[in-house]
């Protein structure tokens, strides 16, 4: 169990960084899912002008 203990407080210390491993693997994340949305709402516009106009 104190290994256990000791991850997780080591996590914790982590996190509490302001430049720690875990929010710099955050913050990819959330950056590839906004290239992600950004790039699929494109063709999705192209869709709805193209259904307007016929």
């Amino acid at each position: 169990m104190s290994n256990f203990y000791l991850k997780l407080e080591a996590w914790v210390e982590d996190v509490n960084k302001e430049d720690g491993v875990t929010l710099q693997f955050f913050e990819k994340i959330i950056n590839k899912m906004f290239l992600v949305i950004k790039w699929a709402f494109v063709p999705y516009l192209f869709y709805l002008f193209v259904t307007l106009l016929s």
